[in-house]
């Protein structure tokens, strides 16, 4: 069976231009021969003498050459200003490269700030809980004055109090589900506590890949969902949310996130799908700058139920 020859490169444009119009030329110096034209415009010309007409041709001629002068410099005068568009071009891919380093060395930093801070929180202000709430107990005895006592009671639960706050502020700060089981523990204990917190319904459906994320991936979808359920529970007025995370082909496919709930919505989106999400507010900021810094796409859109949806897409290139 016969091999297909590859089909022979085709001359640039500029050269078949140049061949067409070569050809058009021959063709009509061909046609000029064949039918006298030029002995027919002569006698033309001597029957229209005061209109000068055997003198336009060299005007035309002329006209000719100062078109295709003027063609010429607009021309190089179009590739200067397409050269100079595709090094501004390049320049501003340069400088959005350049920022989305800077926007993931800044998250990177915030991260490890937020661990230490986390981690000074649990060794210092924990401890220090901890030991109040003991005192607290040794000094209710029950051969300990009544007024001793109600102090005591009352010292051991401002104790707990601000022990539970403690906790609360390291789950926001940097969850230690995250670090030790992984992020399908974290986002578990995220919504649950969430759900916990606020009445509403919270619905997590997550595949996840056996190799274990990207610590800059795992936190920024940590933070992401954080932040959505935090807007929802603000101001969406809703009674159930869900949580999607698809990433089972990650980094071989793109990491899909989705976070609806069956609010209000966004105004306007219940007739315009296309609605722009309200551009006031730093956590709507802070997730689109998460997401810029991952070569991510974040959109928002309407919901089947109604309410507001956002989409996050990472692509698979991240991985590399």
């Amino acid at each position: 069976m016969p091999k297909h020859l590859p089909p022979a490169p085709r001359p640039p444009r500029w050269q078949r231009d140049l061949l067409i119009m070569g050809a058009c030329v021959l063709l009509g110096w061909a046609a000029s021969v064949q039918g006298n034209w030029f002995e027919h415009f002569s006698r033309f010309a001597q029957r229209h003498e005061r209109w000068q007409l055997d003198e336009w041709p060299l005007g035309l001629l002329l006209l000719s050459l100062g078109l295709v002068w003027f063609a010429g410099r607009r021309l190089r005068e179009l590739r200067a200003m397409l050269a100079e568009r595709a090094a501004a071009e390049q320049r501003i891919a340069e400088l959005l490269t350049h920022n989305q380093h800077l926007a993931r060395q800044l998250i990177r930093v915030q991260e490890a700030e937020r661990r230490s801070i986390a981690r000074e929180l649990h060794d210092e202000f924990g401890q220090g809980c901890t030991a109040i709430r003991i005192e607290a107990r040794l000094l209710n005895r029950p051969e300990a004055p009544e007024a001793v006592r109600q102090g005591a009671q009352r010292i051991a639960r401002s104790a707990e109090h601000l022990y539970g706050l403690v906790r609360e502020l390291l789950v926001r700060l940097r969850p230690h589900s995250l670090d030790s089981l992984g992020l399908e523990a974290a986002l578990h204990e995220l919504c649950e506590g969430w759900e916990a917190q606020t009445g509403v319904a919270c619905r997590l459906h997550t595949q996840l890949p056996e190799q274990p994320l990207d610590d800059a991936v795992a936190v920024t979808l940590f933070r992401l969902v954080q932040e959505g359920l935090t807007n929802i529970a603000r101001h969406a007025g809703a009674d159930e949310a869900c949580v999607t995370l698809q990433a089972a082909r990650w980094p071989h496919q793109p990491l899909q996130l989705q976070i609806e709930d069956n609010g209000c919505g966004l105004p306007g989106a219940a007739n315009d799908e296309s609605a722009a999400p309200p551009r006031t507010g730093f956590g709507l900021a802070g997730m689109r700058e998460r997401v810029a810094a991952l070569q991510g796409e974040l959109q928002f859109d309407s919901a089947a139920t109604g309410g507001l949806r956002i989409h996050v897409t990472l692509p698979a290139e991240r991985a590399a």
